[in-house]
């Protein structure tokens, strides 16, 4: 079994665990099947919106097809949720790459 394979058995065991669905959408990334990985990060994104390492992760994948105004967007949402959550390093992370690219 390959390790997407195996990712989604950890899925199905289990679909609440956003971990699985992140690395799931990594996946997809390191294959270059993008639309796959933009469609797992969104489903992230709305399913589990506390997720906060999502928001990085998925604004710099934005932002490397040049979709900006959805990076954007996302690294937005991002900042909310760790705020929320008092993820204080993922807060600074966001903030940064949001002072980078706008």
């Amino acid at each position: 079994m390959d390790r997407k394979e195996f990712i989604k058995n950890e899925i199905n065991q289990d679909p609440t665990d956003p971990f699985n669905h992140y690395l799931l959408a990594i996946e997809y990334q390191k294959e270059t099947t993008l639309v796959e990985a933009f469609d797992q990060f969104e489903r992230i994104i709305t399913d589990f919106p506390d997720y906060v390492a999502t928001y990085y992760t998925y604004a710099n994948a934005l932002l490397s097809e040049n979709k900006e105004d959805r990076a954007e967007q996302v690294i937005l949402l991002g900042i909310i949720q760790a705020e929320k959550k008092g993820a204080t390093k993922a807060l600074k992370e966001l903030k940064q790459l949001l002072d980078l690219n706008y």
